[in-house]
């Protein structure tokens, strides 16, 4: 019987598609009108709430702010959160606190900033959270899900891939048989170990019960495109991801994946133009989300789409022209047949069709310098993304270190550590300094004639001292002390010392001065 459900809405889905698509582009259209709504239900909170005194207020007021801004802008989430664990800690309310930490660590792990997410985990005590329980294993899924994603080992995946299964196994038994949250969890479970056609069963089941483009709705329209993708059928993925992608811009969330997936789909079948401005929605959102991990993954397809984009452009472009060439040839004969003594009108011609190629190269030239510089920006990212899983890593060998000593496992430990970490930091910063300097060659010569001769910088070929690595850190975009100071492994203090010491021996003033700063490398300074 589940079968024959299933078929039936699989043969509905086949005409709808085409007119999805159309509503989908028209949401993507109107998404100022859905952004605008939902600044305008946090503002409508965030009303008075200043002249609220009671601290248990202001937390409540606080949390209905943190549920619009979870998959609307995370800095801002993250900010009443920790708010709201200020109050919690002051008043004793324990099951607050523990609820605040587990949203504040689901946040980081969907921001990628998974050390952080951990050490939120690792300070709760699991067996005593009672009622909060529930929303630490569904967070500790999507922080599993969020690692496997940015692995590159598949044995780690593998990892990670299993305890998830304990934890879903785990969420399972806390949950009421028969409830949507049961048979949600369920479903998940069968659709991680191959039993499609019950997870299939239980979400189409679940979905036509949803509030039509719901947030709730978005979720499981995705649950459904990801079961009908593993078992091949392109189809009702592609109808579902439609579904899921315009519930979530008509609720505007930012933090979603269906549009992402949706536009590799749509490169994949050789729909460029949508692939393209799909793809650009869903990295505006991310960025308006501010989410690095996020920005991370749609990096490593974007450059991809945009080319391809870029070429089907050129290649239209190439075709009119040769049109236009045709047309032209055939009116220069003819203007040869009827008008041989107007040689020097030939001329004139000549010399236009001549400038007209040389503009069309000058063209080419500044889209491929546009692209460069696109790349170059992705190409430091993905840098630092993959040195801070580096030093990633060496934290957790401090952290295995602890253990083993507490385990009185010393011969271990001094096998362990017969490497000091200065040098894998030493090898990140010169690594750095290379990458950066080979991006930006003049950026110290630029830097250096910002500031007072006497405050100069002489550096060392092909390096940086640590005040002009803050500054390059700063040209790249990364303006957040705690990223810099957790980069440079000093302390936010430190860091903000060094900046004013810089910035008091420029010729700008401070605000001119880091803007200057910002510019270094561009075409228009």
């Amino acid at each position: 019987m589940a079968g024959s459900f299933m078929r039936a809405t699989e043969a509905r889905c086949q005409s709808p598609i085409d007119s999805l698509m159309s509503v989908l582009d028209k949401a993507i259209e109107n998404r100022d009108t859905y952004l605008n709504n939902r600044k305008g239900l946090i503002r409508d909170l965030k009303n008075g709430l200043d002249t609220l005194t009671d601290p248990i207020d202001i937390y409540n007021r606080n949390s209905k702010i943190i549920d619009l801004y979870e998959s609307f802008v995370s800095d801002s989430a993250k900010k009443y959160l920790n708010e709201n664990l200020i109050i919690a800690e002051k008043a004793g309310l324990i099951n607050k606190v523990n609820n605040t930490k587990i949203r504040l660590a689901l946040i980081y792990a969907m921001n990628g900033q998974f050390l952080k997410s951990h050490d939120l985990f690792d300070s709760l005590d699991y067996n005593s959270l009672g009622d909060e329980r529930p929303l630490y294993a569904w967070a500790k899924l999507k922080y599993l899900e969020n690692l496997m994603i940015s692995s590159d080992e598949e044995s780690q995946r593998e990892l990670y891939h299993q305890e998830r299964l304990a934890w879903r196994d785990s969420l399972i038994n806390m949950f009421s048989e028969g409830s949507d949250l049961y048979r949600k969890e369920v479903a998940n479970r069968c659709r991680e170990v191959g039993e499609y056609d019950t997870a299939l069963a239980i979400f189409n089941d679940v979905y036509a019960q949803q509030v039509p483009e719901s947030h709730d709705a978005a979720m499981v329209a995705k649950a459904l495109a990801d079961i009908y993708h593993l078992k091949g059928n392109e189809e009702m993925h592609k109808y579902y991801l439609i579904l899921s992608s315009i519930a979530d811009i008509k609720q505007a969330v930012k933090e979603n994946e269906s549009l992402l997936a949706l536009a590799e789909m749509m490169y994949s079948s050789g729909e460029i133009d949508r692939a393209y401005n799909y793809m650009r929605v869903a990295l505006e959102d991310a960025n308006y989300y501010n989410s690095s991990f996020k920005n991370a993954v749609i990096a490593r397809v974007y450059p991809i789409v945009e080319m391809s984009y870029i070429e089907q452009i050129n290649a239209q472009q190439h075709r009119i022209k040769m049109v236009m060439w045709l047309v032209a040839l055939l009116a220069v004969i003819m203007a040869v047949i009827a008008l041989m003594f107007y040689k020097q009108r030939q001329t004139v011609s000549r010399s236009r069709a001549d400038l007209a190629k040389a503009n069309e190269r000058l063209e080419r030239a500044s889209v491929k310098l546009a692209e460069a510089n696109l790349i170059r920006e992705r190409y430091v990212g993905y840098f630092m993304h993959q040195c801070s899983l580096n030093v990633d890593k060496l934290d957790k060998f401090r952290i295995n270190v602890n253990r083993k000593i507490k385990a009185n496992q010393v011969e271990e430990v001094y096998v362990m550590s017969s490497r000091p970490l200065e040098k894998e930091l030493d090898e990140l910063y010169e690594n750095f300094d290379r990458a950066f300097l080979n991006l930006y060659p003049n950026f110290i010569e630029e830097f250096n004639n910002l500031l007072q001769p006497d405050y100069r910088y002489a550096l060392p070929k092909g390096r940086l001292n640590t005040p002009v690595r803050i500054f390059a850190l700063i040209r790249m975009g990364i303006t957040d002390m705690t990223q810099i100071a957790g980069f440079l492994h000093y302390s936010v203090q430190t860091v903000y010392n060094y900046k004013s010491k810089v910035r008091k021996n420029s010729i700008l003033t401070s605000e001119e001065f880091e803007e200057k700063v910002k510019k270094i490398g561009t075409l228009a300074q």
